[in-house]
């Protein structure tokens, strides 16, 4: 591929990541953009190649550029902004913990699968640095959560299917992250550090399994992992005398 021809891409690829954040609410309409600068370091890539893709977003009529302003996600009334929407029908709050996982169980395994295939060698770098960045920060409980999320994701769009990051980002930003009472259970949940090392062995073994491009290992070791925190939320239930989780959440707990 010429040099040319794999910037185009680049920029294309980046907009389209901007664009799901836009999609799944991360990013409200009417709410100013980061700066081009943070843009490109929490992308990875050049000023230049933001630009390109805030340009293709601006030809999409999602966002303005007001000069010496910043970006902005327009307020318009996108049709095609149809997912956002639909999430705003689901009251999160009312979602257990339970079906959170039973949910992550089909989602991510699925997706881990898919990735396997797709996977390319600058997305394998991320990950790495990633795992290397939870080793660091095993003692900060809110930076581990932090990018115990943004592995995840990671794994996500690596699919480069814009439905499947898309459903990935509305799973962890309007249920995981913006839960009352994920909040809540993390303050017990995230701060066993033998714990946290073993989930960290647990994304090396995900990753190893991505570098192989191995989709049935990859399948069963996120399953796994996923399993290994559905057992530790278990052991919270019965050893809390004062439980977050309601009954009719405990549902999900054998319905897989």
């Amino acid at each position: 591929m010429s040099t040319s021809a794999s910037t185009k891409r680049r920029y294309y690829e980046v907009g389209l990541q901007i664009e799901q954040l836009l999609v799944t609410g991360v990013f409200k309409p009417g709410e100013r953009l980061p700066s081009e600068r943070s843009l490109s370091e929490q992308f990875g890539t050049s000023r230049a190649t933001i630009r390109e893709a805030i340009i293709m977003l601006e030809l999409k009529d999602l966002v303005d550029v007001r000069q010496g302003a910043g970006i902005y996600f327009k307020e318009a009334n996108h049709s095609d902004l149809t997912l956002d929407s639909a999430s705003n029908e689901l009251d999160t709050s009312e979602v257990g913990v339970f079906e959170l996982l039973q949910s992550r169980m089909v989602l991510e395994t699925s997706i881990i699968e898919f990735a396997a295939r797709n996977i390319k060698l600058n997305e394998l770098r991320e990950l790495r640095k990633i795992i290397q960045q939870q080793e660091e920060f095993i003692d900060d409980n809110n930076k581990f959560e932090e990018l115990d999320r943004k592995f995840h994701l990671a794994i996500a769009e690596s699919t480069q299917n814009r439905m499947l990051i898309s459903t990935a980002y509305t799973l962890w930003n309007r249920v995981r992250t913006d839960s009352p009472l994920w909040s809540k259970l993390n303050v017990k949940y995230l701060h066993d550090e033998e714990l946290k090392r073993s989930w960290l062995d647990e994304h090396k073994r995900i990753f190893q399994a991505l570098q192989k491009r191995d989709e049935k290992l990859a399948k069963e070791t996120m399953l796994n992992h996923l399993s290994h925190s559905k057992t530790e939320l278990l052991k919270l239930v019965d050893t809390n005398s004062e439980s977050l989780i309601d009954d009719d959440d405990m549902f999900f707990v054998e319905a897989e």
